[in-house]
């Protein structure tokens, strides 16, 4: 039976890899940190450089898809508790309406990073897929 390797020895393995040029062992490792840690931004960054390295830009896409995906479900799950109808989601709309001084915006429109600089690569790796 093969023992599972730790999170941070994937990645110092994925480094190394990285490092000497095996792209492809690399990015099976990084793969592998995912399934343990779905949850952390750097093994997501490094596959989509290797895929970018690697010309392999379906691939790239497929990363920052599943990225996306995961980090805009998270964010859209803390923010759900204050778009309620609630007192607290009510005072939250409030004051994001006072805020942003438009009383017609009462929804959050935008998510913290890493989503804005996935979305730029992700336009950036489907033009070269065209």
């Amino acid at each position: 039976m093969k023992a599972v390797k730790h999170y941070t020895e994937l990645i110092d393995e994925a480094e190394a890899m990285e490092a000497e040029g095996e792209l492809k062992k690399a990015a099976a490792l990084y793969e592998s940190a995912l399934k343990q840690k779905p949850f952390h931004e750097k093994p997501y960054d490094r596959l989509m450089t290797i895929y970018r390295k690697l010309k392999d830009y379906k691939k790239e896409v497929q990363t920052i898809d599943k990225a996306l995906a995961l980090f805009k479900e998270h964010y859209d799950k803390k923010a759900a508790p204050f778009s309620g109808k609630d007192k607290v989601g009510q005072l939250s709309k409030q004051l994001l309406a006072s805020v942003t001084g438009n009383p017609k915006r009462t929804s959050y429109t935008t998510y913290p990073e890493p989503i804005p600089r996935w979305t730029v690569r992700k336009n950036n790796a489907e033009k070269k897929i065209k």
